[in-house]
């Protein structure tokens, strides 16, 4: 994921630094990134690279999101506290100036499998992660005082093989992308309304507009689906 930090400079997690080949068992990293102000390019005189470590390895550093504070919130696929490259191993870290020396302040784990979206609800202090691998959503409460995360709920909703997710402006639901590959390989939009103590409640899941992994796999023009890869073809009678 690339994004930008609250200082304005570009953060980018590398799942695993010197390549595939060393995936999973090797180490990922967050790559930070100051931008000259002057043309708006950055190059590796700029980068403050910190290795993302565990007792077993590699934490595949995935996705992020920052809390209302600035903190980093960090999801980790896989790896945590001497789970290795395995199930159940997804994690939760929280890193604090992470555009000066970034430092490890919290973590916990997802207790889920390829743990790999996230995001903050700043409106109830709520963390969420969507588990590939777990078929499920889980649920954690971030403790402002004192930096600590409390997973609240591992498994606080189950949909299969969920993606991206995302907040209403209001910070009132949850809107999570389910690909459905490993049941009926129809992609779902899945609606949650966020409650005070981090559960979700399905107000809603539909199928309109997302073609199925049939579909995607097809031999036409176009591969569709919200997990393929889009292939362009020429249009004459829209572009003429």
């Amino acid at each position: 994921q690339i994004g930008f930090t609250p200082e304005g400079n570009i953060i980018v997690t590398i799942k695993v630094n010197g390549g595939g080949q060393n995936f999973p068992s090797g180490e990922g990293s967050l790559n930070v990134y100051s931008i000259n102000p002057e043309n708006g390019t950055t190059t590796n005189e700029f980068l403050t690279q910190t290795n993302v470590n565990g007792t077993a390895g590699s934490l595949v550093p995935f996705s992020f999101d920052f809390d209302d504070k600035g903190n980093l919130l960090l999801v980790e696929a896989f790896g945590a506290f001497g789970g290795g490259p395995g199930p159940n191993a997804g994690a939760v870290s929280v890193y604090a100036d992470i555009d000066g020396a970034p430092v490890n302040v919290a973590a916990d784990n997802t207790t889920q499998t390829t743990s790999c979206w996230i995001v903050y609800n700043p409106k109830n202090s709520c963390v969420y992660t969507t588990n590939n691998g777990g078929s499920s959503i889980s649920a954690f409460l971030l403790k402002k005082k004192k930096v600590e995360l409390e997973l609240i709920d591992a498994v606080a909703a189950t949909l299969n093989t969920p993606l991206d997710m995302v907040l209403s402006q209001d910070y009132k639901y949850l809107y999570a992308l389910s690909s459905g590959h490993t049941d009926d390989e129809q992609p779902r939009i899945f609606v949650y309304e966020n409650q005070c103590d981090c559960s979700l409640v399905e107000v809603q899941n539909i199928t309109d507009g997302l073609p199925t992994e049939a579909d995607r796999n097809s031999t036409d023009d176009v591969v569709n689906g919200v997990v393929g890869l889009a292939q362009w073809y020429s249009l004459p009678s829209l572009f003429n």
